[in-house]
């Protein structure tokens, strides 16, 4: 047991080293950066006639990062972007094994499949989930010069951060989740464009389409699920309530399903033809 622990942790090891090899990895740190850096240029610019009495949400008030309402804080609008990018760089670690034709390669290195397929798609979803709290660190830096100079930083007290730090974590976890769920599904399909069109095709129009007419299904949509274990809190204008504990249990559990299922096409598969 404490060896196949072993190997397992090295096996993990290894796969998150070869995921940052990615050249589109590094592409999407990169292109999350370079929308941080415009973000904290545009919020210090557009500040200059900053009221602290205004009403309403203002990027240059500190306590707006994340208010009372997560969603409708400054924080909560690059819930989209982290998650997309989540998804996107967990379908480009398995998706491009598959693409560049270096399967069979590393399956004579590793025998096992079912551990290596599970070390790969866990290893996603740790780097997505340090890489989203990182880069979420980085925003509410880059936002720094203009709570300091020109903005309000009253209000915010341990308390406040305490707040700020779980919605961080809930962030990070659920872009984890994504690139898990990317990773996953571009090993069924073995084509990284295979997740990203099936994630869009399911989230636009399944989930609308049970949305519209069968809502009270609603409590069992991935959408719903993800947004209250973002914001923490039951959702506006909704027929339901649901536990942050139970959404992410249900988001789990879709998870754990989609990575059994590649797991299990993954060991039955002829690899023949895929070098």
């Amino acid at each position: 047991m404490i060896a196949t622990a072993r190997r397992f942790g090295l096996l993990l090891g290894i796969e998150m080293r070869r995921a940052l090899s990615r050249r589109a990895v590094w592409v999407l740190i990169a292109l999350a950066l370079l929308l941080i850096t415009l973000t904290g240029v545009v919020a210090f610019v557009t500040s200059n006639d900053f009221d602290a009495a205004a009403p309403g949400l203002d990027i240059a008030r500190m306590v707006d990062l994340w208010p009372a309402r997560g969603a409708d804080g400054v924080l909560g609008a690059t819930m989209i972007f982290l998650v997309v990018g989540a998804l996107l760089g967990g379908s480009t670690v398995t998706g491009a094994e598959w693409q560049h034709g270096t399967v069979v390669v590393v399956c004579t290195w590793e025998v096992r499949r079912g551990r290596l397929l599970i070390a790969r798609i866990v290893s996603a979803g740790l780097l997505a989930f340090i890489i989203g709290f990182g880069l979420l660190v980085v925003f509410c830096l880059s936002l720094t010069p203009t709570y300091l100079l020109r903005g309000s930083t009253d209000g915010a007290d341990i308390a406040f951060w305490g707040e700020v730090l779980s919605a961080m974590g809930r962030m990070a976890a659920v872009g984890a989740l994504g690139a898990t769920t990317g990773a996953a599904v571009a090993s069924i399909g073995r084509r990284t464009a295979v997740a990203i069109g099936a994630a869009f095709a399911y989230l636009a129009i399944i989930e609308g389409a049970v949305r519209g007419f069968w809502p009270e299904r609603a409590p069992w949509l991935i959408g719903e699920n993800a947004a209250i274990v973002l914001t923490a809190a039951n959702l506006d204008n909704a027929a339901f309530t649901r536990s942050v504990a139970t959404a992410a249990v249900t988001l789990c559990g879709y998870v754990l399903a989609l990575v059994a299922v590649a797991v299990l096409l993954f060991r039955g598969r002829d690899l023949a033809g895929a070098s």
